[in-house]
């Protein structure tokens, strides 16, 4: 024997009862790893591994004092005995629209209001979903989440119109008041295209024809190498930027917005969409009303603002020119119709802040055209909803839906209509009755009488101040 086998033998000798105090050896107690644990072939379950104290597992401090943390409360809210028009359904008489944490759970005659439950009594009231804006300006700041003025005038005077939910250029934001939290619904809801000239329209085209070449290629790559041939992938290191989002709507995952009023633009957008199987918005469209049916057999939706005036040709043999039926004839053709005022600003006129521009209306001036209020009311809620993709969200009264609400003692097309409180996720972000901007107009007896509000100003010299009223101090 080997001084080396000699040597192995006696190391081994004196491991055996180190092994015996341990217990038994087998085969499986000398592996690492996973296999040393395996019970695939018995009948009885693996036993669990001892949990490892909180305290010494790895961020085991911080867990156990996350997992003492109380849970935070369910956040109820509730709009009771109010008329419910949903949009998307038939209207609820004296029905409760009930939210969790800022989403509808519950709409109906007999629905149980968990104590508490913030409550807006809404008897005698009318209820809508909140007023979705397609395009706006000076709403949303630039970055959404840090530039916007949630206390701003403009966002008051929005809230006060019942608007709920603005577009501005691609973003698609609520008017969350006093917090930016759920503020963004949508970053990029749509890419902008220009076909305003034959130069932009070529060099629009080209642009297209290049991505979709690209996705011809990789098709017949993807269908080479299922068949198991060995082929070069298609270059794709291009495709950024613009590239990109065109090969996004290209694939039917973006929507393009279109500016486009005459009848010439209109016929390229109509003729673009098709060729290139696109889905567009048509952003304008005073002359849409004179190829309705064209813009819907291409499968086109239309923003336009009723009285957004074009006069009509004199020298040309066919119609053209702005009509008071535009909408109307649309949405007749199936084209589906979202309505904007002619201003898209907060201020003496526009989307609100003017008695006679503000955006339901501007949906009231498509119904004195020959639109049906039914098809109005979707104008400014649902269809705008679903052009900017977030008809999931917002738009309509849904079980599952954002709790948007806007809660009025008149019809929402009456021009005389304003909130009496407006509803943001699930939160009363504009009441009304609390407010100074509108808290004096008095159009309904169950509101109270009339505050008598003095004249401030213009004063004579020497004139004492006058008297607020104490819900002024």
């Amino acid at each position: 024997m080997s001084a080396r086998s000699i040597g192995s033998l006696l190391l081994l000798l004196l491991a055996l009862p180190v092994a015996a105090d341990e217990g038994p050896v087998c085969c499986e107690d000398l592996v690492e790893g996973p296999a040393a644990h395996r019970h695939d072939d018995l009948d009885e379950p693996a036993p669990e591994a001892p949990a490892t104290p909180p305290a010494e597992a790895p961020g085991g401090q911080a867990a156990a004092a996350a997992a003492e943390k109380k849970k935070e409360p369910d956040r109820w809210f509730a709009v009771t005995g109010g008329d419910v028009y949903p949009v998307t359904g038939p209207a609820l008489r004296g029905a409760t629209v009930l939210a969790r944490n800022g989403k509808v759970v519950a709409i109906g005659e007999r629905v149980a209001v968990p104590a508490g439950a913030e409550v807006v009594d809404a008897r005698g009231l009318r209820v809508y979903p909140g007023l979705v804006a397609f395009d706006s300006s000076g709403l949303v700041g630039s970055p959404p989440e840090d530039a916007t003025d949630v206390f701003g005038l403009g966002l008051q005077i929005a809230l006060a119109s019942g608007i709920t939910t603005v577009g501005q250029g691609p973003v698609v934001a609520k008017l969350t008041w006093g917090t930016l939290e759920g503020h963004v619904l949508e970053a990029n809801a749509w890419l902008r295209l220009d076909v305003g000239s034959g130069q932009a329209l070529a060099q629009l085209r080209g642009e297209l024809e290049r991505v979709r070449g690209y996705l011809r290629d990789r098709r017949a790559f993807e269908q080479a190498r299922a068949r198991g041939e060995d082929v070069k992938e298609p270059d794709r290191s291009w495709l950024r930027g613009r590239p990109a989002q065109l090969e996004q709507l290209m694939l039917g995952r973006a929507r393009a917005v279109i500016a486009a009023s005459g009848r010439t633009e209109l016929l390229r957008v109509a003729g673009l969409v098709q060729e290139y199987g696109l889905r567009a918005t048509v952003l304008g469209g005073q002359e849409a009303w004179t190829v309705a049916s064209l813009l819907g057999r291409a499968g086109l939706s239309v923003v336009l603002a009723p009285r957004a005036r074009r006069d009509a040709d004199p020298q040309l043999e066919r119609e053209s020119g702005w009509s008071i039926e535009s909408a109307a004839l649309l949405h007749q053709a199936g084209v589906p119709v979202a309505i904007v005022p002619t201003s898209r600003s907060i201020g003496t006129g526009g989307l609100g802040g003017n008695d006679l521009a503000t955006l339901n209306l501007e949906a009231a001036y498509a119904v004195r055209g020959g639109l049906p209020e039914a098809a109005a009311l979707e104008a400014i809620t649902i269809v705008p909803a679903r052009l900017l993709g977030v008809a999931d969200r917002v738009g309509s009264i849904e079980v599952g839906k954002d709790c948007d609400l806007l809660i009025t003692d008149r019809d929402v097309l009456h021009y005389e209509m304003l909130a009496r409180y407006t509803v943001v996720n699930g939160r009363v972000a504009y009441d009304k009755a609390k407010e100074a901007l509108l808290r004096a107009v008095r159009h309904s007896r169950d509101e109270g009488p009339a505050e008598t509000v003095p004249q401030l100003w213009p004063r004579r010299p020497g004139e004492p101040e006058p008297k607020m009223p104490d819900s002024e101090r």
